[in-house]
């Protein structure tokens, strides 16, 4: 952890009555403006290594300050795909997994239909993407297609603000706990992104997640299989 003189790091935005688009008004860096990503040995080893929503220039420093981890995964926003366009795409070059929205992977991409933005990605690098899509859910797109799940029901949605990381988190921790990138695995990992994400919008910044238990987060879990499961019946004419 490092502490510097100065404003931290705003982003001011709004939503409207659709919580699942959030309205940027401002950007401010701050002291992340001259932030340069010191590395401790420990860390230096990771089998998974996630980069955070910060300045692609950043990243690649990470990047170089560590040896190959088994999984890349990495995050980014409006502000970096506008304003540090070719440095993201660097980064894109040596990253596994790319977590992003359905309007950020639009904007990265130029095109409005998801499918062929997420081609368009992949093609850059990623072997997998990954768009959040709020309550509706989040899609994977891999060499064997498209995995859907849709959002978990709410009946109240308290915060949507950090929501997109508790999924990374979710997302991530489990591949770290199973292995490889094979299709099961990933399809399992979306789930359990979506269940912590559906946490987190429950209370107040991290409040929901401080309190959340491993038995809720795999009832959840038996809940969405539930909901998403059916039985393929023969047709008759």
């Amino acid at each position: 952890m490092e502490r510097a003189d100065g404003e931290s790091f705003r982003w001011d935005g709004r939503y409207t009555h659709d919580l699942n688009t959030a309205h940027t008004l401002d950007t401010r860096l701050g002291v992340f403006a001259d932030f340069h990503p010191r590395v401790p040995e420990d860390f230096r080893h990771p089998e998974i290594l996630f980069l955070g929503n910060i300045d692609p220039r950043l990243q690649l420093e990470v990047l170089d300050k560590v040896e190959r981890p088994r999984i890349v995964a990495c995050d980014t926003m409006n502000f970096w795909i506008e304003g540090s366009r070719h440095a993201l795409l660097e980064v894109l070059e040596r990253v596994d997994i790319l977590l992003v929205n359905d309007a950020e992977i639009r904007q990265l991409a130029g095109d409005p239909n998801l499918v062929r933005a997420a081609r368009w990605v992949r093609e850059r690098g990623p072997g997998r993407v990954v768009v959040k899509k709020g309550e509706h859910g989040a899609a994977l797109f891999d060499d064997d297609g498209v995995f859907f799940v849709p959002g978990f029901p709410l009946e109240e949605v308290f915060d949507p603000t950090g929501a997109g990381d508790a999924f990374a988190g979710g997302f991530l921790g489990y591949l770290e706990g199973n292995g490889d990138l094979e299709p099961r695995v990933l399809r399992n990992a979306l789930v359990h992104g979506s269940v912590l994400g559906a946490f987190a919008v429950e209370d107040f910044s991290t409040g929901r997640l401080q309190s959340v238990t491993r038995a809720q987060v795999a009832q959840r879990v038996r809940d969405f299989r539930a909901m998403t499961h059916f039985e393929l019946l023969e047709a008759h004419a």
